[in-house]
């Protein structure tokens, strides 16, 4: 009984389902057509879905002539007319629904067959911008067109037009293959040839030339373009008088003699023969000396030592130039003119205006002369002494004198910026005293004599230290162990009269491989900074150093200052540390154990950046036995260590390693009981036994 409802319910679902596909949407599933060559028979079926069958099918708009649409669904016939037809589509199912569709089908031409029209290409011209479009006729428009190899790298191709334009750069005849497809998707194909030919060959250099002077080199270089290079150039009228042409440079050149006008025509010939000609004027001058003055000449003190270069310019003429003072005209006494140097030097001895004269004259003796001026004022008030003073040691007497010049005694002085310790005499402009700081001091010294007249200077004073005393160093001797921290004492030999600054630089060179960047102050970093109080012969505070786990060479140096001074003794004091090479060092080995495996974990370092062999060593739980030789295994570590070792990417480590061994096991993992672990290496071996 309970069968039977199963059964009737089921197929009711089943009718009910069908009768839900029977009212889908009708739908058109064509998408488009391929085109129908004119003249040939075609067919083409209609598809839909949805709906209720049987279909039949309608048309409107313009179907191709000669096609029809049949209402079983087919379009069929012989199109007797090329072209791009629009039309619409409708199906209409059993119970009268419908659904419509517009398509476009092409009919291609049959009696105009496709072909490009463009047989031959004009001819380019290399720096000419070209443009040409090729014509097809027949078949189907629109056309669609491509090239092939062979055609013009610098040209652009329109595929849509069929244009190709560009501006070549170079003479060179293209052949390549050009092909055409129409909307029917025939395709034609010719092949086409594009010749671009030289530039005309033409002068460049334009007209007027610049000029020549009499007795002066001149060159002129003529230049062309277009043609085929090399160019060959003469001259074919006229005269170009002392000046000759280069036939294969252009250059016109020479050195002319006589005053006037050139008038001659130059051509230029390329390799294929092509001429081109111009006519060119140049005008040869006689030449005119003068002299250009610059900036006018300082004024001199009277008493004062004086030295000045001219500023003048010869131009013109015929070099070399002779310079001097003009007969007639004189300097003021006490200076004098060096014609080599042009330079006026000397101390003049009388206040005034003076006016003189300077004279040129070239090779060929033409002359030129300008006036000139100077100024001698009357001697002012100065102070003579030398503005870096004689230097001066600490807590040591000093006496300077400060001398003056021009002015009207008496004198009196002052001074600001000495330095502690040092003063100035007001009458006598004496420095003297006993500095107690040391230095360089800057200076101002101002002068004024009895007439109220003032003169103000900047001087320098070095107050400098007594020599720095010798350096000892203590706390770390010639050889050190790895990994350890060394305090380092620093020590002078006797107290210095001024604080000092200093800084310890550490170095390392290691005996193999790269650096190791754990040696280091305890303060981090290579360089360590301490104080030495005044009086005293220590730092205020012990350096501390870290001596990382490479064998190598340690070296410490000592840079030392007091006041900004450098006082550091010659040779720089040094000390140096050794590491030496030994067996490896275990820190700690652990076991771990998951599923069958155990992991053997070692860690620790290598002075000698050499690990060669692990031995590990096992027993056997209680009531539990070893495969025969299973106590002792021995592993090959040598390339796994010296990779490690020698990788500049671990300097940061120094030689310090995590190195784990796994072991599979087989039967119970916990019946292996690993016992110890031997590393070695050339050196020797370390053992360490595992709890």
């Amino acid at each position: 009984m309970r069968f039977h409802r199963l059964w009737t319910c089921a197929a009711g679902v089943a009718a009910l389902a069908a009768t839900l596909a029977a009212q889908s949407t009708l739908n058109i599933t064509n998408t488009s057509f391929p085109p129908a060559p004119l003249g040939q028979a075609y067919s083409q079926a209609l598809t839909a879905t949805g709906g209720t069958q049987p279909y039949s099918w309608t048309s409107s708009g313009q179907v191709p002539p000669g096609l029809n649409v049949a209402s079983v669904g087919v379009i069929t016939g012989t199109p007797t007319t090329a072209g791009t037809f629009n039309f619409t589509v409708t199906v209409i199912d059993a119970r009268g629904a419908t659904n419509s569709k517009i398509f476009t089908l092409i009919v291609g031409g049959g009696s105009s067959k496709l072909a490009i029209a463009t047989t031959s290409l004009p001819n380019g011209q290399v720096g000419q911008s070209y443009s040409q479009t090729l014509a097809a006729t027949g078949g189907t428009p629109p056309y669609a067109w491509a090239v092939g190899q062979g055609f013009p790298q610098t040209f652009a191709f329109d595929g849509t037009t069929g244009t190709m334009t560009g501006t070549p750069t170079g003479a060179a005849t293209f052949s390549f293959a050009v092909q055409v497809t129409d909307a029917a998707k025939v395709t034609a194909v010719a092949n086409l040839t594009l010749t671009i030919t030289p530039a005309p060959l033409v002068i460049t250099t334009q007209a007027p030339l610049f000029s020549a002077t009499v007795g002066v080199a001149y060159v002129q270089t003529f230049r062309a373009s277009g043609g085929t290079a090399p160019y060959t150039w003469s001259i074919v009228s006229g005269s170009t008088g002392d000046l000759t042409l280069d036939t294969a440079t252009g250059d016109l050149k020479g050195t002319p003699q006589t005053a006037g006008k050139l008038n001659f025509t130059v051509q230029v010939a390329d390799k294929t023969g092509a001429t081109a000609a111009q006519a060119f004027s140049l005008t040869v001058s006689t030449p005119v000396l003068t002299i250009t003055v610059g900036a006018a000449l300082p004024a001199a003190t009277a008493g004062a030592s004086y030295s000045q270069k001219l500023q003048v310019t010869a131009s013109g003429g015929t070099p070399p130039y002779t310079w001097s003072v003009a007969n007639g005209s004189s300097l003021p006494a006490g200076l004098s003119f060096d014609p080599s140097s042009l330079t006026i030097s000397g101390t003049p001895t009388t206040a005034g205006a003076f006016n003189f004269t300077i004279q040129v004259a070239d090779s060929s003796g033409l002359t030129a002369t300008r006036s000139l001026a100077i100024t001698v004022n009357p001697a002012s008030l100065s102070i003579t002494t030398s503005r870096q003073l004689p230097d001066g040691a600490l807590n040591q007497p000093y006496s300077q004198s400060i001398s003056a010049t021009g002015g009207q005694s008496p004198y009196r002085w002052s001074a600001s910026g000495l330095p502690a310790g040092l003063s100035i005499n007001t009458t006598t402009g004496q420095i003297s005293g006993t500095p107690t700081a040391a230095g360089t001091f800057g200076l101002a010294i101002t002068l004024t004599d009895s007439a109220l007249a003032n003169f103000s200077d900047r001087f320098t004073l070095n107050i400098n230290l007594p020599p720095a005393p010798a350096v000892t160093f203590s706390g770390l001797p010639a050889t050190v162990l790895p990994a350890q921290q060394y305090t380092l004492q620093i020590s002078t030999s006797a107290p210095f009269p001024a604080p000092i600054t200093g800084q310890a630089i550490l170095s390392f060179s290691p005996d193999s491989g790269p650096a190791d960047r754990t040696i280091q102050f305890a303060s981090g970093g290579t360089t360590a900074n301490f104080n030495i109080a005044t009086g005293s012969t220590t730092p205020d505070t012990p350096l501390a150093l870290q001596t990382g786990t490479v064998s190598g060479t340690i070296n410490i140096s000592i840079r030392l200052q007091a006041g900004g001074i450098d006082i550091t003794p010659s040779p720089a004091p040094t000390t140096t540390s050794q590491i030496n090479r030994a067996a490896p060092v275990i820190r700690s080995v652990q076991v771990n154990r998951s599923g069958n495996a155990i992991n053997v974990v070692v860690t620790g370092y290598s002075t000698a950046r050499e690990v060669t062999q692990a031995v590990f060593a096992f027993n056997a739980a209680s009531g539990s036995s070893l495969q025969a030789g299973a106590s002792s295994i021995t592993v090959d570590v040598s390339t796994l260590f010296g990779n490690w070792f020698q990788d500049a990417n671990n300097s940061q480590f120094g030689t310090i390693f995590v190195f784990t061994q796994p072991f599979t096991i087989t039967g119970d993992v916990n019946a292996v009981l690993p016992t110890s672990v031997t590393l070695n290496n050339r050196v020797g071996s370390a053992v360490s036994t595992i709890q």
